[in-house]
């Protein structure tokens, strides 16, 4: 074999064929081969010929062990010293080089150059990356003397760019050191708000970076973070026609004369009118051309990285939507209602009779100082903004009626939103699926966790979707059945996706209640294998300080667009993405999770608009309780993931929302089978329950705790059930809610319980409650009791109460709606790590999402929600994988002692049983409707007429 070594290239001539040589090489040297092979369209016959020449080029990437390995000289020990002679974009500019002996500064008099190799001393040695690279450029700039100041200063940007920044310790002219060229290629928006709320640009140069693989090239972002934020003021002092111009001390920006004319267009954009920013916002590149005077067929400067989703029609004040035919079946005790409100997370079915009570009512709790009221059944807080939402909507109906529509004034709202086409009354805005996608099934190799059978064929049905084209889906597992890891799987996959080329490479943004998101983070650590899903952007809590872009006033403040497009995974909270949603609106992620997705099932709250306004390809939907309240909730989630999945609103009401809708129609549309057969379409829902998918659960006993009712609240419960020869409506709903407080607790029926001492012999369910924890605390297990009353949780009362009867050395911890993040975090910790017995007080809408707590394995129902599948979730925080005791789950019910069957607890009792059994099979809502108030009353009725 004989090897030449010539100034730009490396030759090898062999006794073998160059693949039986490659045999024969040690690993690093063969794979440096093979790599250049590869590259090369000739590859075969260089293969099978007799010698082999390797560019220059090539040569000066290769590691010192494979060219050692290929008896290549040894890498070149001297320093580079690059300095300036005559002045940067003037005529005569030159980059003059030197070499320096190692480790000094004194200059390598004998160092003689040949193209890729350096004669020093008497030795042959090799030049390397970026050194070889960076030599070829100074030949470059250093050529184009009299080239123009653009030019040079191009020259100048790569030769800083091949350097990198461990490279500028090889400048040793001062000037040069500071010097850096931005050569800027194309532009895009960041959409921000301005002092007052309006829509602004800001414009965002962007540099061409060649790929990884060399092949080919793509936009980034060319400014620092800094420099970013300063380059709109400096965007004023551009005159047009000069092809370089200052940003920072040291940087100069180059663009060439499109560019250049863009730039000058977007600086009077800034300044335009309000709608026209706004247009330009929704329309950049048509608003760019028009200003440029650009032709159709002329290729535009601009880049769309941020972009807004197809749904988002407009940027505009928010005003809760009031939607007249919405109105929750079988709640509402007057007449049909004409519209409805949402307020404090509830859809109010409204009259204006109705409204004109609830605006005194609010007014009057308000100069008491009470804290709530009820309003057609339903409790709200007191607030001024209640009062105005009321108002509003009795003024929108007061237009109506005399047909006419609320006035921009009076129809103003608080901030700028993303608006969408909501599909409400009909389906404008639909898009199930899109064309084919690059990829295959599998499991992908970054998942460290071998997943169950459930888990691996809930995986697959994700990939099914992606791979047909879907736009989403509904994961609504029971809990327990591992959704976030089948949600993660499905990521990581995706993202391996990115690193092969398959899919463009864009952030993954996982949405979820602020307790859950830690958790999220720890599962990424357990699940998946280093670095997981790559770079984590928390935008929640006070990680949004750093995000922060501007000021925050009236939805005045954005979020750092960069960080949110460069990260690998965003993780953020449903109350941020509703805040920031023009920044989070204008990022196109690859796909978005949301957790605990019933957060969006209200089509009229703010956050549900903010989250069906993401631009994604993919969003993934996960919850246990598809359908909380009213079958609208799977609609509203259903529209976020495949918009028009299951036609408007208005048509989903009046099909499955009706007296004998046939509901199973429904679940044959949705539900996925799985023994459907693989190659038919996915369906958009897949739901197993843990019962039976899951082994190794504790075992689970139930326990219906009948204790008939003292004499006192027997009393009490004669006096609420007089409260039905109230008339109307308002009467027989408040006979309702005093026949469940008093079933409580006595005390409960005259008011608030804050100033009484309670009396355990007084109530039936309390009674029934102390027995329980009175055979549990000599065993030192652990109880959590659910209970939905603010006043009896009071640190005065049920706490107090347990502590002294238990000789507890603290009151019981409690956890309810008025307990921040990390406070509940603090008290689930401490209850999951203290020994010995101990009870835990929760509401159960605050503790049933969200909580581990099996610590305990004792339930007690002390007061019911209304919705089965509510109070489910209660009990699971203790019924659970990692459960390593059996689960008791105690419901007291408090029964009048001449009438067991007919007492209110136990008629709800038996209404709750049906419905669980209904939504455990079908997708049947569990919450009540007028038809089962109705069955209450009528037994309670019953129930007086036998005890007179």
């Amino acid at each position: 074999m004989r090897r030449d070594l010539t100034p730009d290239a490396v030759r090898w001539d062999l006794t073998q064929r160059v693949e039986a040589w490659l045999k024969d090489l040690p690993i690093q040297a063969a794979a440096a081969i093979n790599e250049f092979l590869s590259q090369s369209p000739e590859s075969p016959e260089l293969l099978a010929g007799r010698s082999l020449v390797v560019p220059a080029s090539t040569v000066a990437t290769w590691s010192a062990t494979a060219a050692d390995q290929l008896g290549l000289p040894a890498n070149c020990p001297l320093a580079l010293d690059v300095r300036l002679s005559g002045a940067m974009g003037k005529p005569g500019a030159q980059i003059n080089v030197r070499w320096l002996q190692p480790g000094k500064s004194i200059t390598a008099k004998d160092a003689e150059r040949r193209g890729i190799w350096m004669d020093w001393q008497g030795k042959v040695y090799r030049l390397c990356s970026p050194v070889y690279e960076v030599l070829a450029l100074v030949e470059r700039f250093n050529a184009s003397t009299d080239a123009s100041i653009e030019e040079q200063f191009r020259h100048w940007a790569q030769i800083r760019e091949a350097l990198g920044e461990a490279g500028t310790s090889q400048i040793t002219d001062g000037f040069l050191k500071s010097f850096r060229v931005v050569s800027a290629s194309a532009l895009t928006f960041s959409i921000s708000t301005d002092a007052r709320g309006d829509v602004q640009i800001d414009p965002v140069l962007l540099t061409n970076q060649r790929d990884e693989s060399g092949e080919g090239v793509h936009q980034v972002r060319a400014l620092s973070e800094v420099d970013e934020r300063l380059f709109p003021q400096r965007l004023d002092q551009l005159r047009e026609g000069v092809p370089a111009f200052p940003l920072s001390q040291g940087t100069y920006v180059v663009a060439d004369e499109r560019l250049q004319k863009a730039l000058i267009a977007v600086r009077g954009l800034r300044k335009a009118p309000a709608e026209q920013r706004k247009r330009a916002a929704m329309h950049p590149e048509a608003v760019l051309r028009e200003l440029t005077n650009a032709c159709e067929s002329e290729p535009s400067v601009f880049v769309e990285t941020e972009r807004f989703a197809e749904r988002v029609m407009d940027i505009g004040e928010w005003a809760a939507p009031i939607v007249p035919w919405i109105k929750i079946a079988g709640q509402d005790w007057g007449a049909p209602t004409a519209a409805g409100i949402r307020i404090d997370g509830a859809e109010l079915p409204l009259d204006k009779p109705t409204i004109d009570k609830a605006i005194d009512d609010l007014e009057a709790a308000l100069a008491k100082g009470e804290p709530e009221v009820q309003v057609a059944g339903r409790t709200i807080a007191a607030s001024k903004a209640n009062v105005g939402a009321m108002k509003q909507l009795k003024k929108a109906l007061d237009l109506r009626e005399k047909g006419r529509a609320a006035s921009d004034e009076e129809s103003k709202a608080v901030k700028n939103v993303l608006l969408i086409e909501t599909n409400l009354d009909e389906a404008s805005f639909t898009r199930v699926k899109s064309g084919a996608r690059s990829g295959t099934l599998g499991l992908p190799m970054g998942l460290r966790t071998t997943p169950k059978p459930h888990q691996e064929l809930g995986i697959a049905w994700l990939q099914r979707h992606w791979l047909e084209g879907s736009r989403g889906a509904l994961l609504c597992d029971d809990m327990g059945l591992g959704k976030t890891f089948q949600a993660l799987a499905f990521c990581v996959w995706l993202r391996e996706l990115m690193d092969a080329g398959a899919l463009e490479r864009r952030p993954l943004l996982l949405v979820a209640p602020v307790g859950l998101l830690r958790n999220w983070e720890a599962e990424i650590e357990e699940h998946l294998h280093s670095p997981g899903l790559g770079d984590i952007v928390r935008a929640y809590g006070d990680h949004l300080r750093a995000l922060k872009r501007g000021r925050h006033v009236d939805g005045t403040a954005g979020l750092d667009m960069a960080r949110l497009s460069g990260a690998d995974v965003v993780l953020a909270n449903y109350e941020a993405v509703s805040d920031y949603q023009l920044s989070f609106g204008a990022v196109p992620f690859a796909a978005v999770v949301l957790d605990e997705a019933q957060k969006i099932k209200s089509p009229s709250a703010r956050m549900t608009h903010a989250v069906k306004a993401l631009h994604s390809q993919f969003m993934l939907a996960m919850t246990g309780t598809p359908v909380e309240n009213r079958l609208a909730d799977l609609w509203c989630i259903a529209d976020a993931v495949q918009p028009g999945a299951l036609a408007d609103l208005k048509d989903f009401s009046s099909r499955y929302e009706v007296e004998g809708a046939n509901v199973g129609a429904l679940r044959e549309i949705v539900w996925q089978e799985e023994s459907a057969s693989p190659s038919a379409p996915p369906r958009i829902l897949l739901r197993r329950l843990k019962t039976d998918k899951l082994e190794g659960l504790p075992t689970k006993h139930e326990y219906p705790m009948k204790v008939e009712m003292p004499a006192r609240q027997v009393e009490a419960y004669e006096r609420a059930l007089a409260l039905k020869e109230i008339a109307g409506p308002q009467g027989t709903l408040g006979m309702i809610h005093a026949l469940r407080r008093v079933s409580l607790h006595p005390a409960l029926l005259d008011g608030a319980a804050r100033d009484m001492e309670l009396k355990v012999e007084e109530s039936a369910r309390f009674t029934a409650m102390m027995d329980v924890l009175d055979r549990v605390a000599p065993t030192q297990e652990k109880v959590l009791v659910f209970l939905e009353s603010l006043d009896l949780q009071d640190a005065d009362q049920l706490p107090l109460l347990l502590q002294r009867r238990y000789g507890l050395v603290k009151p019981p911890m409690v956890i309810n709606g008025q307990v921040s993040t990390e406070v509940r975090q603090a008290r689930v910790n401490a209850f999951q790590r203290d020994r010995g017995f101990d009870v835990m007080l929760l509401s159960p809408k605050a503790g049933g999402v969200g909580l581990t707590l099996t610590a305990a394995n004792h339930v007690i129902h002390l007061s019911r929600w209304w919705n089965p599948a509510v109070e489910d979730q209660c009990s699971d925080r203790v019924y659970r994988i990692g459960q390593k005791k059996p689960v008791h789950i105690y419901y007291p019910l408090a029964v009048l002692p001449q009438a067991h069957e007919r007492s209110f607890d136990m008629q709800l009792q038996m209404l709750m049983e049906r419905k669980r059994d209904l939504a455990r099979n079908l997708l049947a809502a569990p919450a009540f409707t007028r038809a089962d108030y109705a069955d209450l009353i009528n037994a309670t009725r019953a129930t007086s007429a036998g005890t007179q």
